[in-house]
């Protein structure tokens, strides 16, 4: 019996179809030391289907594996997977696109053949340059157990996840925690969002694993639909977009994690944007704020680990609230600015589809505030001022606002307040 495990854009895969792919990669030279101690091998593939198996694979071999980007460029990938110290790299087919890497003469070898099975991946590199992560297979199923127990979501409700699999978010939240308690995770990777509507309405019982830009873009297209949950992640629901999202779904809901922990905490019933909600069982906060007033950076402790997330906040009623990265705190004549609460006020205006607000530097104020929104047409900069004039006091207004068509981002799709900052400066 070939039993539903998963499926990409409504194939559905089974275990006959695992089976098959695995009793042919198990043949290859190329895998034979996968589960080699010390061996790591980077995966970049588009192909959502293929790379989830594959990653079943390395798993099941007890191999280590560096995920990327499925649409790295070539050299790009076996740069990344040489800095991480992979000895071959899976580009865009598990079968035929494997290339055997070597170190440059004299580099260090950053893998010890004592290290445990790991999954692998780079930092976001929002605040610097991306940095290399990497979390044992145990931690990763720690994690999904304590995920499951969090969300409290039976087999019956079908995931649809419209974030990359090549991330923790959607692998780890999405694909094999529903595994795990028996459901049947459904990747959406239509670059068509009326398509993904069309799957959601014939899976009425849905949870939808977005981050807020393409929840955003998903639910522009669905006048009248209702949704059955929506789940965000990657950076705080603006307020805006939280009041547009939640008279659209029963359910609106919010998960805050790190790459070092993976997932901290789920907020199941989000009313404000800066609501992370209850820690996961296995997560211990070692340091957190007493207040909005009184935030100090969220220091968790996992396994024997003790991880500085250097995010600002405070825990409320047993949730965690959110303020900022401590990094990106704004300093305008000794008065802190969150940008989070600057993009909540400007989100909320119509017309605007996505904002950033961040650092800028004037040669006699110092810090000031500045603000990048991707609007329609009809919204101007002096109508975001005006806006924040009403609902900000005078020195969290934006000293300068940019409208532009879409927002900039990184190589790994995030919005980076350090990029912008850098590029004001230059």
């Amino acid at each position: 019996m070939n039993g539903k495990l998963f499926a990409v854009n409504q194939l559905y895969l089974g275990q006959e179809d695992v089976d098959v792919r695995w009793k042919a990669w198990g043949l290859l030279p190329h895998y034979r030391d996968a589960g080699k101690a010390g061996s790591r091998i980077a995966v970049c593939m588009a192909n959502a289907a293929e790379l989830i198996i594959l990653v079943l694979f390395l798993r099941e071999q007890g191999g280590s594996v560096l995920l990327l980007h499925g649409e790295t460029p070539l050299e790009t990938a076996k740069s990344l997977a040489i800095e991480a110290g992979c000895s071959g790299l899976v580009y865009r087919s598990a079968e035929d696109g494997f290339l055997t890497l070597r170190p440059p003469e004299g580099a260090n070898d950053t893998l010890d053949s004592a290290q445990e099975a790991s999954l692998c991946m780079f930092s976001s590199g929002t605040s610097g340059k991306p940095k290399l992560i990497c979390r044992t297979w145990s931690a990763v199923a720690e994690e999904i157990t304590a995920y499951n127990e969090a969300i409290d979501l039976d087999g019956s409700v079908t995931p649809v996840i419209i974030s990359p699999v090549s991330h923790a978010y959607g692998l780890i939240s999405g694909v094999l925690s529903a595994m795990k308690r028996q459901a049947v995770p459904h990747v959406a990777a239509y670059t068509n969002p009326k398509l993904t509507l069309a799957l959601l309405r014939d899976t009425p019982k849905h949870i939808v694993y977005g981050v807020p830009l393409t929840l955003h873009v998903l639910t522009s297209f669905a006048s009248g639909f209702r949704y059955h949950q929506l789940m965000s992640s990657g950076a705080p629901l603006p307020q805006g977009l939280l009041d547009k999202l939640a008279p659209l779904a029963d359910g609106v809901l919010q998960q805050y994690g790190c790459s070092e922990a993976g997932c901290i905490s789920v907020s199941r019933s989000l009313r404000f944007s800066a609501d992370i909600g209850k820690p996961l069982g296995h997560i211990r906060i070692r340091e957190a704020g007493a207040s909005a007033d009184m935030p100090k950076e969220l220091i968790i402790a996992v396994q024997d680990r003790v991880i500085r997330t250097g995010d600002l906040g405070y825990m409320e009623q047993g949730e965690l609230r959110l303020l900022a990265r401590a990094d990106d705190v704004i300093n305008v004549s000794g008065l802190k600015v969150y940008p989070t609460e600057v993009e909540n006020v400007v989100s909320e205006l119509d017309g605007i589809r996505e904002c950033v607000v961040y650092r800028g530097r004037h040669p006699v104020m110092g810090e000031v505030v500045c603000c990048m929104v991707a609007a329609d047409h009809q919204v101007t900069p002096e109508a975001v001022r005006a806006w924040c004039i009403r609902k900000l006091p005078p020195y969290k207004v934006p000293a300068k606002v940019e409208c532009v068509t879409k927002l900039p981002r990184n190589a790994t799709g995030k919005i980076s307040r350090k990029m912008l900052e850098e590029a004001d400066l230059s």
